[in-house]
């Protein structure tokens, strides 16, 4: 395997010193060493759009080569700037894209994967940016080599397509989160589902309030019907719950929303605020992390996200920080009102991923609407 410290330090003797991009789980470990190293100009972005943005920048103002990491999922938010600005026959600007390789053909992995891992080569290709695959057996300092090679004679992308298991382990040195609250993930989720009412529907972001909501429905024997588990997508709960509130106004819908999923897709919430609706509670967990890629900060707890959803039209607003204030927040909820609430991060190691599969969930929950 490859110590993401010793392909740091190759990647700083050969030149690339900034980094941008989005934490993913297969680069883990690279992720929280990066954030762990002072020496590296290192910004998180809250989308990969945005990582490939600011790494234009940099190379309009310094000449250099950034370095723009994401999980191949992340090409998705990547493709506008890097045809339309990226590209050879536009700016032409050289960067090294590092792309975790999820849903690999023929390794174990789960469905919202599976279609974006078999196209992951083809749309490098058909975006014709050269890559090379790199696994836990390649010699990342001729690896990196060939890439400085490359940005010798061309300006544009090179990127390296990195599989499962590459990088070693490494333990982040320091909890970057600031004040630990005492609610967890899991204890919130819990609290939802106690003040969910009959004609109440939940869509969960992907990741691990996802994971938490199912778990808490089976270890009640509550049925899973009234979910909708957006296992992909980062970002895009809230104006899934959007159209569905739109569309059905006899219902009451919860967004159970992430901070960096919130983040990564903020418009969406002046979309919302301005949209008319009176049935959506959105309620955004902040504990200050990519939680499901090994703990990287998000900047949500810098930022007022209350504020912003006044801002944008919600109804009401409230910052949340002890479960019996989230109990009354549940309880007292209409119209279009926005809830943060401020989490630990604590994980339960229990956890395990929904067994039903996205079209079982889907087809049980559309019954909802029938």
């Amino acid at each position: 395997m490859i110590d993401p410290l010793f392909f740091l330090e190759i990647c700083k003797e050969k030149g690339f010193s900034s980094f941008y991009g989005v934490p993913d789980s297969t680069l883990k470990h690279f992720c929280t060493a990066a954030t762990d190293d002072e020496e590296l100009k290192h910004t998180i972005c809250v989308n990969e759009g945005a990582a490939v943005g600011a790494a234009i920048g940099y190379h309009l103002s310094t000449a250099g080569v950034p370095v723009v990491y994401m999980q191949n999922s992340g090409l998705g938010n990547a493709v506008n700037p890097l045809t339309s600005l990226v590209a050879k026959e536009i700016y032409s600007i050289p960067m090294l894209l590092v792309i975790g390789w999820r849903g690999e053909p023929g390794v174990k992995d789960e469905p919202q994967h599976k279609f974006q891992g078999r196209i992951t080569c083809e749309m490098l290709q058909n975006l014709e940016i050269p890559f090379s695959v790199i696994d836990e057996n390649s010699e990342i300092e001729a690896e990196l080599f060939k890439a400085v090679s490359f940005f010798q004679n061309h300006d544009s992308p090179y990127a390296m397509l990195i599989k499962k298991g590459t990088f070693s382990e490494y333990t982040a040195k320091k909890n970057s989160t600031g004040k630990a609250y005492p609610l967890s993930r899991q204890k919130t989720v819990e609290c939802i589902v106690k003040a969910q009412t009959e004609n109440t529907v939940i869509v969960a972001t992907t990741g691990m309030a996802s994971r938490e909501l199912f778990h808490t429905r089976k270890e009640n024997e509550i049925s899973h019907g009234t979910d909708f588990l957006t296992v992909g997508g980062m970002g895009h709960a809230s104006s899934i719950a959007l159209g569905i509130a739109a569309n059905s106004p006899d219902k009451k819908v919860i967004c159970l929303d992430g901070d960096g999923a919130c983040l990564m897709h903020l418009g969406a919430m002046a979309t919302i605020g301005s949209s008319g609706i009176n049935n959506l509670i959105h309620i955004v967990i902040n504990n200050g992390e990519h939680g499901s890629t090994g703990g990287q900060p998000t900047v949500a707890r810098e930022i007022d996200l209350c504020e912003i959803a006044r801002a944008c039209g919600y109804s009401t607003a409230a910052r949340v920080e002890s479960e019996e204030t989230l109990d009354k927040k549940l309880a007292e909820a209409e119209n279009l009102c926005f809830l943060e609430v401020m989490t630990n991060n604590s994980k339960s190691k229990d956890i395990g991923r929904p067994t039903s599969t996205p079209l079982e969930n889907k087809k049980m929950f559309m019954e909802n609407f029938r």
